[in-house]
This record gives C-alpha cells, structure tokens and sequence, in this order.
C-alpha cells in the first residue's frame, strides 16, 4: 500500500509540473506572436519608404546622368585597354611555347595552297589522282 500512495502522488506531482509547463509554453507562444506582430508593424514603414526609393529611381533619367555617362566611357577604355593587354599577354604565350598563332597558321594555309597549285600544274595528271592533298592539311580553327 505504500507503494501505491507513492505513486499516486508522483503521479499528482508529475500532472502537476506538466500543467505549469504547459501554462509557461501557453505564456511564451503568446509573447512570441506579440513580438512578431511588432516586428511586422516596424517593417512595414521601411519597406514602404524602400518601395517609394525605387519607384523613383527612372532609368531613362540615370543613362542622361552626367556622370553615369562618363563612368561608362571609363568602363569602356578600361574594358578596351584590358583586351588589348590580353592580346598581348596571350601572343607572348604563344611565343613563348613555341606555337604557331592563328594568323601563322592561315598564311601557312596561304602558302600551301599557292604551292600545291604550282605543284598541280608542274605534276602530270596520272601522279594527281594517286595523293589526295585536301585530308593532309592542317586546319586555322
């Protein structure tokens, strides 16, 4: 019987703890929605004054705007003179490995084929159909 009085009250005294904690979480859900119902109250102000910020902001106005105009002819000499340093990084690249540019390969090209038609009217025409010459060549792109 003692046992059973023991755990009668455990049982009273754990109802007990789990009401309280239900009334201090019923508590904190109540503060927190009047904290969030503040906080959406003091956003409204700032997001209307950003709205009414970008409502008058007109492109067509900022490209006449003097000194949009002449960010953007810096933005152009500097874009201009950035591919012309490239270039030239990329053309001492090249030389330095020892390949041949674009430009060398198509003169190459060029001279092959003003070689290739001395070549056609020196040869006879029965050595012309044994060597195809159009697969051996190496291409620009």
């Amino acid at each position: 019987m003692a046992t059973n009085g023991k755990a009668k009250n455990l049982e009273t005294f754990m109802k007990q703890q789990l009401e309280g904690a239900q009334k201090r979480f019923e508590g904190l859900e109540q503060e927190a929605g009047k904290v969030l119902k503040t906080i959406k109250a003091r956003s409204r102000g700032p997001a209307r004054e950003v709205e009414k910020f970008l409502g008058q902001i007109n492109a067509d106005a900022l490209l006449e705007n003097r000194k949009v105009k002449e960010l953007g002819r810096k933005a152009t000499q500097v874009g201009s003179e950035l591919r012309k340093r490239l270039d030239g990084i990329q053309t001492r690249a090249v030389e330095a490995v020892g390949v041949a540019s674009q430009a060398q390969v198509k003169e190459l090209n060029k001279e092959l084929s003003r070689l290739s038609k001395k070549l056609d009217q020196i040869l006879p025409p029965s050595v012309k159909k044994v060597t195809p010459r159009a697969s051996s060549r190496v291409s620009a792109s």
